[in-house]
């Protein structure tokens, strides 16, 4: 546990009514760049050109990523400050409490944690150049498939929380940060529910989270006697939602109300992985908890599968969706009226050559609009 002092601020990156965020320096980097300051003030005064030089390009080179940090600062009296802390301050000194408890376990898909000091009422975590989804909201607009595999990395990481029993209540686009690799990692940990404690930070009127991406069942002004992982799958069904749609969040559950133009599908008519979407969505954005998907281990299930098809190439075949030809890449394939509007027909295969061994098979047939290629399916 170090001093606050010990990191060089560099610039504020944002913050709010009882906290603030800056970049930092780490302390190595901060005594080196001091270092060099003494060296160049030494070369400057016995005409050493080339440790002048040397001196000057250590201080003044760009930091590398690990050389920086993220510093959350409170905006709450230090331990022993002379006066009784407000009912707001007591609970965001156990937030503080919380999301160092959380980071302190060193979990994949969580920012590290750099440096703590609860005392003095700061945090330092790794720094993301990238920012957070909030910051790049067209990051993956109108991309399904890239969408999906970032967010996959999401849901594994909620999926090993909810297997512990932490459930998260804070998931939304200021909270996602995304590492130069594409993963994104979720922070913002100070109203986690952790299971086998005595008591859990709670704000006024029990609404823990963002309004806009709690589910019904969990903002309704009182206390809820049991915290599900429900909520945090609710919350992420809408996090993915806004990644695709670009928009900031959804709607209580619009995402294919027809009053409304919230429907991928309808907003990419010609995507086939907008479907796929909606499925994971149908499962998730929902009115009551009974009707959604109990962890995230269950939807990363369903994430990884959908996902695993999209990359094989395939797609979902339920009517109306969209088929795109895998011929020309132009036209989509059309279903086929035949005589008296069948939709179907027999496709007669002779086995062996001989004029009695034929086989029948009933089935749809598919037309490109474009190129004319058919495909059959058997029905």
């Amino acid at each position: 546990m170090g001093s606050r002092t010990d990191w060089e601020e560099i610039e504020r990156l944002g913050g709010g009514g009882q906290s603030d965020v800056y970049l930092v320096r780490n302390p190595k980097r901060r005594a080196d760049r001091a270092k060099c300051l003494d060296e160049i003030r030494s070369a400057l005064d016995g005409d050493k050109r080339a440790e002048l030089a040397t001196a000057i390009c250590s201080y003044a080179r760009e930091d590398f990523p690990s050389e920086r940090g993220a510093l959350k600062a409170y905006k709450i009296p230090p331990e022993g400050f002379p006066r009784v802390l407000s009912t707001e301050e007591s609970e965001a000194i156990e937030r503080l409490r919380t999301e160092i408890a959380v980071l302190s376990q060193n979990r994949p898909g969580l920012p590290k944690l750099l440096d703590s000091n609860l005392s003095e009422r700061w945090i330092v975590t790794e720094f993301f150049p990238e920012r957070t989804l909030e910051h790049s909201p067209s990051r993956y607009k109108g991309k399904a498939a890239l969408a999906l595999k970032a967010f996959r990395s999401l849901v594994q990481t909620m999926a090993a929380l909810h297997k512990d029993g932490h459930v998260h209540r804070d998931i939304k686009p200021a909270n996602v940060f995304v590492r130069s690799s594409g993963e994104l990692v979720l922070g913002d940990f100070g109203v986690v529910f952790v299971p086998n404690t005595a008591d859990r930070v709670t704000l006024t009127g029990e609404r823990v989270g963002p309004r806009d991406y709690l589910p019904p069942w969990a903002n309704l002004g009182v206390r809820l006697e049991k915290v599900e992982p429900s909520i945090d799958v609710y919350m992420l069904g809408k996090l993915l939602w806004s990644m695709v749609d670009g928009r900031s969040f959804l709607p209580r559950e619009y995402h294919k109300d027809p009053e409304y133009h919230f429907d991928l599908t309808k907003t990419y008519p010609k995507d086939p992985d907008m479907y796929a979407v909606n499925q994971i969505l149908d499962q998730c954005v929902v009115g009551r908890a009974s009707e959604c998907l109990s962890s995230a281990n269950d939807l990363l299930i369903i994430v990884s599968t959908l996902l695993g098809l999209i990359e094989r190439g395939g797609q979902l075949l339920n009517e109306g969706v969209p088929r795109p030809c895998h011929i020309c890449g132009n036209g989509y394939y059309q279903p086929q009226v035949l005589r008296q509007g069948r939709k179907g027909g027999t496709l007669r295969i002779w086995a062996s050559g001989e004029a009695m061994d034929i086989e029948s098979m009933p089935v749809q047939i598919f037309a490109c609009d474009s190129c004319h290629h058919v495909e059959f399916f058997r029905t």
